[in-house]
């Protein structure tokens, strides 16, 4: 295999998929154009951009790597998130839309009080910032596998690629190479990767253990760190700041609807193929010593070509999710802490996003050289649980606000609460108990929404 090859491949396809977002983003003739492509998305273009973000990290090299190392169970990082789009398009992607607001933590200022859209800005910068940091050593650690280059040197050209790529033209951008990403994804990661190593590996797939074919749990991910991780992943994708930002780009309401419904078929999809391709990967390649290379390894092993192809797709996932995660933090930003809907802003907390994220990534990664624990599923459960924990709940229960009876002082001790419980958990608890700080985040983030009602206390 001729390294050379596949690097021209992945960055002649970056180079154009840059370009391509240059050429999109004159589309951007004002603000809501910059941060919303002027509400225009119709269902179809909803499903591809919601699909191309959605299918980051977590769900490839996260999910991926864990299948290597513990079995199928770790298959509920994808199937909790199209299960949650799915709950998303049936419920909550109308009421998103017909907010008519910019942001997520706009429409928690609608639902609730100035407190509280401030609160959860904060707390989403510092989640949109563990993702950030996720995505870029996701795609550090694919092109490892090409380069011959240091991964911390890596961690910092793909920073910069991410930040100026999404720098560029905002939304209108980010949507249109979403599109585009969307079907080199399907086409690299679903056609061609996943049949061809699966193939590959049949002759000799009995000699798996039941351990690693055993699903829905097994002895390496029981009940509760199983339904850990599906709630981990589940609830994000009913309430995130990136989908919502999609969502709130839709023409209407129905358009919103329909794109979230499909966003979570096609998920299932991308699920399907990254177990298949993982499950390859364990047959072809034993004993890897680190199981969040066992995807793109597998992918190297193929022809030039067509390696070169399916790890562009790969990192065509991480440019989607990440361009995104930046172009949602520079607006919240703007929108919800400085209170302009000011592009410059926008741009400039996108660059401070980005550099800040780059930095956890370098810390989790001498984390990991010192105390031998992943530091890019460390970086997934930070994001994950922090913002599972502190701000879903407070938001379904104000979406059915004369239901639940919820105040603005129970959504904020409910946020406060369950993000910083579950943060200290998931970092003291010993193992297996830290995997389940989610769970009891959630846990005590319920107790003020339900102790703080209308009926005993003034919203």
């Amino acid at each position: 295999m001729d390294p050379a090859i596949v690097a021209i491949i992945i960055l002649s396809y970056i180079s154009l998929i840059t370009i391509i977002g240059i050429y999109f983003s004159k589309k951007a003739k004002s603000s809501e154009g910059f941060f919303l492509a002027d509400r225009s998305l119709g269902w179809l273009t909803l499903a591809a951009t919601i699909t191309a973000t959605t299918v980051g990290g977590s769900a490839t090299i996260v999910a991926g790597g864990r299948i290597y190392a513990q079995g199928l169970p770790a298959l509920w990082y994808d199937i909790g998130g199209a299960l949650g789009l799915i709950v998303l398009g049936l419920f909550i992607a109308k009421k998103v839309r017909k907010t008519g607001l910019f942001t997520l933590p706009d429409i928690t200022g609608q639902l609730y009080d100035k407190k509280v859209r401030t609160a959860s800005a904060v707390l989403i910068l510092i989640t949109e910032i563990a993702w950030i940091s996720l995505l870029i050593q996701a795609a550090s650690l694919i092109l490892q596998v090409v380069l011959p280059i240091q991964y911390e040197i890596l961690l910092v050209i793909i920073t910069i690629g991410f930040i100026m790529y999404t720098l560029i033209g905002g939304q209108y951008a980010v949507v249109y190479t979403d599109i585009i990403q969307f079907f080199v994804m399907i086409i690299g990661i679903c056609i061609i990767a996943a049949p061809l190593l699966f193939i590959k590996a049949l002759p000799n797939i009995s000699q798996l253990s039941n351990v690693s074919l055993s699903f829905p749990i097994n002895s390496n991910i029981g009940f509760l760190a199983a339904g850990s991780i599906f709630i981990m992943m589940f609830m994000p994708h009913i309430v995130g700041p990136d989908i919502y930002s999609k969502i709130l780009s839709a023409k209407n309401e129905k358009e919103a609807r329909k794109g979230a419904l499909f966003s979570g078929f096609f998920k299932f999809i991308f699920a399907i193929a990254i177990g298949l391709i993982a499950i390859s990967a364990l047959v072809l390649f034993p004993g890897l010593e680190n199981a969040y290379v066992a995807i793109p390894t597998a992918v190297f092993s193929l022809s030039p070509v067509i390696a070169g192809i399916v790890l562009a797709a790969f990192v065509s996932v991480m440019l989607s999710s990440a361009d995104s995660c930046l172009l949602s933090a520079g607006t919240i930003l703007s929108i919800d802490i400085f209170k302009k809907k000011n592009v410059n802003i926008s741009r400039f907390g996108i660059l401070v996003i980005g550099i800040v994220a780059l930095l956890l990534a370098l810390y989790v990664t001498n984390l990991e050289k010192i105390i031998g624990f992943s530091g890019i599923l460390k970086t997934l459960q930070i994001a994950y649980t922090i913002f599972t924990a502190g701000l879903i709940l407070p938001i379904l229960f104000g979406f059915y606000k004369e239901k639940t009876k919820v105040t603005s002082k129970g959504a904020f001790f409910s946020l406060l609460l369950g993000g910083s419980i579950s943060l200290i958990w998931l970092n003291f608890a010993s193992q297996p108990y830290s995997e389940y700080a989610v769970l009891v985040g959630l846990g005590v983030s319920i107790i003020p929404l339900l102790l703080f009602r209308e009926s005993s206390s003034t919203n």
